[in-house]
């Protein structure tokens, strides 16, 4: 859906033609990343963003258009078994921008049989849903536990207030409003703030070359200068 913007603000295009994508799947090269992306129109650039818990990636694309394609077709879909999410750069700027201020929401005691997808639909019930996630495991396995982030904090209260208690499938949800400080390191793929993250758009390489993202733990440095040093992900 659609979100008011300021009209004069100078990053508003970029903000609409450029797509976030996260928890990209393991040993995942640059050419099949492409092959995906490209579907939806013609790109710009693709950029690798530094993030220790999760491969992610930036797309610009030449028009808004194929960027909305891209968020409606990747967005929650499966890419070689893993669910990636997608949205637009704009979008994941007002997610940052309202994370502790009543529109995210932690879900817990999650049936291990819903996905993320199931997690959005039941929630998209009381209004627009920028994000949500249930978090899983390196083999995809759900841990229990999600987040979904409203476009309106009122609405995030509506949810809170119908659903927590509910039972879903095997087991009854707890849903209460998301702490960042806490709840923010138990999931992955979670960079919205791209302030100093993006570090290098992808020079081409050989076809079969690895796509270097992030893995499940911590490593130092910059993309362009340090990747070779690091010890390559265990995807």
């Amino acid at each position: 859906p659609g979100l008011a913007m300021d009209e004069q603000d100078p990053n508003m295009e970029w903000g609409t033609n450029a797509v976030l994508v996260s928890d990209l799947p393991p040993k995942l090269t640059e050419f099949d990343l492409r092959q995906v992306l490209t579907f939806h129109g013609e790109m710009s650039s693709l950029e690798h963003v530094d993030e220790v818990s999760g491969a992610s990636a930036v797309i610009t694309y030449t028009t808004t258009e194929a960027a909305r394609s891209a968020v409606d077709h990747i967005h929650l879909a499966s890419v070689r078994g893993k669910t990636c999410r997608c949205c637009l750069i704009r979008d994941a700027d007002l997610v940052w921008k309202t994370m502790s201020s009543g529109h995210r929401l932690y879900v817990e005691g999650l049936d291990l049989n819903m996905e993320s997808q199931g997690l959005q639909d039941v929630f998209s019930l009381f209004g627009t849903i920028l994000d949500a996630k249930v978090q899983t495991d390196e083999f995809e396995r759900s841990q229990g536990y999600g987040f979904v982030h409203f476009l309106e904090a009122e609405d995030a209260l509506k949810a809170m207030a119908s659903l927590h208690g509910m039972q879903f499938g095997s087991s009854s949800i707890q849903v209460r409003p998301f702490n960042v400080i806490t709840d923010s390191e138990l999931f992955t793929g979670c960079l919205y703030s791209l302030m100093g993250s993006v570090s290098s758009v992808f020079e081409p390489r050989e076809a079969g070359t690895e796509w270097i993202g992030g893995n499940m733990e911590s490593y130092a440095g910059g993309w362009q200068e340090n990747w070779q040093h690091q010890q390559q992900p265990q995807w």
